[in-house]
């Protein structure tokens, strides 16, 4: 790790010394987290953050530098953290250097290039397009991710063009190594997009997608992998009522060609959430959830029932500085077979916990 940051310091120097607009930034986001369940190794399941028990932790620190010039751009940020550890076990390792204990330092590493008024292509390593929320908690109402968004790549490794349509529309089409991960598996590549619309001043529509070959957990008769035609579709309208009163919905469905060489397996899941602006610094929030992959083609539980999930969540968040957030969320969790870890040997079909974050960002 040592040496990403002394390799971020050198791009800092030289930077300066070359006079290119450099813009150094940041972001610390720590928390403390009470499971219900108590589970006995303190490590929440089924979930991507917050994954700790009963623990102060850090959920995700990165400092990045961003680059944005006339016909070229790039961000480098290098980050830690609970979330990052869990969102990289499954980084394929094949060979020597590939695996998690690079990936996970590296949060977004790409290079672009303008190659027209309102075009560019960017190639390495950046965020996931699937969803309304991002990595970055400050940046969402809420202060955990939905469950919809838990299980679609965090991260991608390919090249993307992106082109701005109109003042209202752009667009993204993406060449990655595949399903969240950097290090390629198999010997497909696939494909990503986006179509966004600024259809109003109140209303946004977004479609993203994915579609590859690809398999993130194993076949449930022969627990082996194998590579097999994967399609995702996520679907996300915003609605921003008034000042105060705002509103975000999503539909997302999946599928996975014969996961039990049975056809194709389905699953989906939607999610709403209202926003509630009390004041300049304060608002609240509410987010009710369904996941249903009762096929376990991209939540494997070993279960009969698969991963079939209600969850309903409450956000109260006040602005401590202009660069300071404090967020409290209370959040539960419905399944329906036993799932989540309790402090003995059991399994409960209920899951809740209470978290509070103290986020920085510079």
């Amino acid at each position: 790790m040592r040496k990403f940051y002394a390799l971020l310091g050198t791009v800092a120097v030289s930077a300066l010394a070359e006079e290119i607009p450099v813009k150094f930034g940041g972001f610390i986001d720590t928390y403390y987290a009470y499971n219900f369940n108590a589970p006995a190794d303190h490590e929440r399941e089924f979930t991507t953050q917050p994954v700790r028990h009963n623990e102060f932790n850090v959920n995700l620190a990165y400092v990045d530098a961003v680059v944005k010039r006339e016909k070229t751009r790039g961000r480098l940020a290098l980050q830690i953290g609970q979330s990052v550890t869990k969102n990289t076990l499954g980084e394929p390792q094949l060979g020597t250097t590939s695996g998690p204990d690079d990936a996970k330092h590296i949060q977004e590493a790409y290079v672009g290039k303008r190659i027209g008024e309102k075009t560019w292509i960017d190639g390495g390593i950046f965020l996931g397009n699937i969803g309304a929320e991002s990595w970055i908690s400050k940046d969402n109402w809420t202060y955990s991710r939905a469950l919809n968004l838990d299980y679609v790549p965090y991260y991608s490794a390919g090249v993307r063009l992106e082109h701005q349509i109109d003042d209202e529309q752009s667009a993204q089409f993406q060449i990655l190594n595949g399903w969240q991960n950097m290090s390629e598996n198999n010997s497909a590549k696939a494909i990503g997009m986006q179509y966004k619309n600024l259809i109003s001043q109140s209303f946004t529509f977004t479609y993203n997608n994915f579609l590859g070959d690809e398999q993130v957990v194993p076949n449930t008769k022969t627990l082996k992998f194998h590579s097999r035609f994967r399609g995702y579709h996520n679907f996300i309208l915003q609605y921003l009522a008034s000042d105060e009163w705002q509103f975000l919905t999503a539909f997302d469905v999946g599928h996975q060609a014969q996961q039990n060489d049975d056809g194709v397996d389905l699953w989906g899941a939607m999610t709403l959430t209202i926003r509630k602006v009390l004041s300049s610094s304060e608002s609240v929030a509410l987010r009710m959830e369904y996941y249903n992959d009762r096929h376990q083609a991209n939540v494997y539980t070993g279960t009969v029932n698969g991963f079939e999930v209600y969850s309903a969540s409450t956000n109260f968040d006040k602005k401590l500085d202009e660069n300071s957030l404090w967020r409290t969320e209370i959040r539960g969790f419905n399944s329906k077979d036993k799932i989540y870890p309790k402090s003995s040997s059991t399994k409960s079909r209920i899951d809740a916990y209470v978290a509070t974050s103290f986020s920085l960002w510079f």
